[in-house]
Order: C-alpha cells, then structure tokens, then sequence
C-alpha cells in the first residue's frame, strides 16, 4: 500500500497549482519570472505545510517560454531550516523547507543568463509552482492537506503560492 502511495503521489506531484482553496492567506502573491530571474540564489526557499505523516521530496518551479516552446525547471531539494516568519503550523502539520542544492543554484543563474541573453521579456513566462510529495499515507490521497509558501526575497518575506486539498487518486 505504502508503494502505491508513493507512485501516486509521484504521479501527481505536478497538481498543486489544481488544488481546491478554502481560504485565501493574507500574504498570498503570484511570483513572476522576474521575481525568480532577480533572486539570489543562496535566498530562494520553499516551504510545504502539510500532515505530519508526508513527506515530500522537493518543489519545482516551472518556467514556461511560450515564444520559444520552452520550459526550464528549477527543483529545490535541499532540506533547509523552518524560517520563524512562516505562519504557525496547525496541529498535526508541519513544514518542511527547501532550498536550491549546489547544482541547482547553477542552473538558475545558467537559466537567467540564457533568458537574458535572448532578451526573453519577463512577462512572456509563466512561473508554475509544484510540490512533490514522496510518501503519503493512504487515508490521505483523497485529501492531502498542502500549503506552498515562497521565499524570493527576505525583505518582503513568505510569499503563499498554492493552498488547499490535493486528491491523488486522479
């Protein structure tokens, strides 16, 4: 059973943009390309709040080039200390947070110099942010619990992207 919640919940790792919204945070803003392209790298985090019992293996941000038919991803995989500006996880919630691993931090600046030097504008690419989860219980694939929070600057601060109910069995 644990296998297959983990091959579901790999299946579906893309679907936190398709989350159902019961309330809207207050500090909920989209991020855009020029968020992502400006960020130092040793800044960008990524946070998922979500039940204890799941963990999850990364979050990806996607950035689509319509123009050009291309999309670059960006993974942040590297555990990172819970940042204290994070709102309170409630009960039998935890966050967990990520930061961008040595390569990874190459690739977004590889990514920034290519779009620059293509003189790609910001506003053409649209930025997708996604959770991957590793290991979900089974009573939670109908409705798995998950909150993604941003991290692109430390002046303005946790930036919610995504927050609502997953259903994995899709």
């Amino acid at each position: 059973m644990r296998r297959r919640a983990l091959l579901t919940a790999t299946a579906a790792c893309w679907l936190a943009a398709c989350a159902t919204a019961p309330s809207q945070p207050a500090n909920r803003r989209e991020i855009t390309a020029a968020d992502i392209l400006a960020v130092e790298p040793a800044v960008l985090r990524a946070a998922v709040l979500t039940d204890l019992r799941v963990l999850v293996q990364a979050v990806v941000i996607e950035l689509r080039v319509a123009a050009q038919d291309e999309r670059f991803v960006i993974r942040l995989q590297e555990p990172a200390a819970a940042d204290p500006r994070l709102a309170p996880a409630p009960a039998q919630r935890a966050w967990q947070a990520f930061a961008l691993p040595a390569d990874g931090a190459a690739a977004l600046l590889t990514i920034r110099q290519l779009l620059a030097w293509r003189k790609t504008d910001p506003g053409g690419v649209t930025v997708t942010v996604s959770a991957q989860p590793a290991l979900v219980p089974a009573d939670l694939l109908a409705a798995l619990p998950l909150r993604i929070d941003l991290l692109v600057d430390n002046r303005e601060g946790w930036f919610t992207q995504a927050d609502g109910t997953l259903d994995l069995r899709r």
